[in-house]
Order: C-alpha cells, then structure tokens, then sequence
C-alpha cells in the first residue's frame, strides 16, 4: 500500500461521524422535547384565540393571506413558524402576541 492509499484511508476515518453518547442522546431528545412542548402551547393558544373569535382555518386564511396548509401545519406542530406569522395571526385575531422567558420550576 502506497502513502496516497494511507492518506486516504486516514482521510475516510476522520469523516466518519462519532457515535453519541448516551448523555448527548438524552440532551437531543430533552431540546426536542422541549421544543414540542413549546409547538404545543402555540397551537393551543391559536386554537384558543380562534376558537373565541368564532373563527375556522378558512376565516384565519383569508384574514391573514395565509395558505391553509400552512395554517394547519402551524396548528399541527408540524412547522416553527416565525414571529411575523404569530403577529400576523394575532392581528387577525384581536389579541396581542406575548412572548416570555419562565423560570424552571423550582429555580430562583
């Protein structure tokens, strides 16, 4: 085996991903529980609002210019939708968008 062999079997090992721990694992599906979590409180909020509004997906769509299935995936958690579409929902809806920072129960 030439030195061009070596380097690039050397090169191929070095690209190779590493294997996550089982620390890293637990702190991936704690970020992603958290983030659906939070998915979850939007879409419960939209729903609210809608739901006080007397509104469907259909009245939200033509208010706000969005598609339907955009509307839904939000309502789904399926997407994370941006700041400008949460003010652009809560326009349409009458309410004010409030975004907060908690502390974790039990921290001071």
């Amino acid at each position: 085996m030439n030195s061009e062999d070596m380097n690039s079997i050397f090169e191929q090992i070095n690209n190779l991903k590493k294997p996550v721990s089982k620390s890293e694992k637990k702190t991936v599906d704690t970020s992603n529980n958290t983030l659906r979590e939070i998915l979850n409180g939007v879409s419960e909020e939209i729903q609210r609002v809608l739901e006080e509004n007397n509104f469907t997906q259909e009245d939200l769509c033509q208010i706000t210019s969005m598609s339907q299935s955009n509307i839904s995936k939000i309502l789904n958690g399926k997407v994370v939708p941006k700041i400008e579409t949460l003010q652009k929902i809560a326009s349409a809806t009458h309410t004010r968008l409030v975004i907060s920072f908690e502390n974790f129960e039990g921290d001071d």
